[in-house]
């Protein structure tokens, strides 16, 4: 337990994550070449460096359907006085058929987020890779127009793919890191690069206190990387 017995937040994968972009993004701010590598079982450039890999959610912004649905009118008839009841219950069942079809359809045609796809990311410093069942498919930076940090390890991105224009939020450990190789390759005035606040405000601070210090400089202070 924390300070007046408040839970004690624990050290995670996202944050090791971090730590790592952190250390990637200082090499590279710093005419560096960065240190980590990961293996691939695909090929890449002979000079491409691919720094890390881990797994990815993919969500596209788009609807699922257009707003249409097919319109059910069969109705049971019966003889005798079963017969009516039964042609009642069969229109009332039918319309509230109907109005569920309707529904999911104008739900289904609603523009949100909706799952895309779920699979592995490598990053390097050329791009990152997406492997998913149906194969790897390669992003260059140049094929992103823009780039945002919604919140730790999700990133939205539009780009031109193969299929067309996407919008994409993307669930990832490495969110951050691709953020920065794409803005410090495409986009430095990016606001969110410029100010550094891709890093949640006061994880620094907190991992600090987790035994993770901030970088050190040759000068000997202290900075976010």
């Amino acid at each position: 337990m924390g300070a007046r017995g408040r839970p004690t937040r624990h050290w995670t994968d996202s944050d090791s994550a971090m730590w790592r972009t952190i250390h990637i993004f200082d090499d590279l701010r710093h005419q560096r070449v960065p240190e980590y590598r990961v293996p691939t079982s695909f090929a890449i450039d002979p000079d491409e460096l691919a720094f890390v890999a881990g797994p990815v959610q993919v969500d596209a912004m788009r609807a699922d359907g257009d707003g249409s649905y097919v319109h059910s009118s069969t109705i049971a008839f019966g003889t005798g006085p079963g017969g009516w009841a039964l042609a009642a219950g069969s229109i009332a069942g039918s319309a509230i058929a109907n109005a569920n079809r309707r529904a999911r359809a104008l739900a289904d045609a609603r523009v949100t987020w909706r799952p895309e796809f779920g699979g592995g990311i490598t990053v390097t410093n050329r791009g990152f890779y997406l492997q998913t069942q149906t194969g790897i498919h390669r992003w260059t930076w140049d094929s992103i127009d823009l780039m945002q940090i919604e919140e730790f390890n999700v990133l939205v991105l539009q780009g031109r793919s193969t299929g067309g224009p996407v919008t994409w939020r993307m669930v990832s450990h490495w969110s951050e890191l691709v953020f920065l190789l794409w803005a410090g390759t495409r986009h430095p005035q990016h606001p969110q690069f410029a100010a550094q606040s891709w890093v949640p405000t006061g994880w620094t601070e907190w991992a600090a206190s987790m035994g993770y210090p901030p970088i050190a400089t040759a000068d000997g202070a202290n900075e976010l990387a």
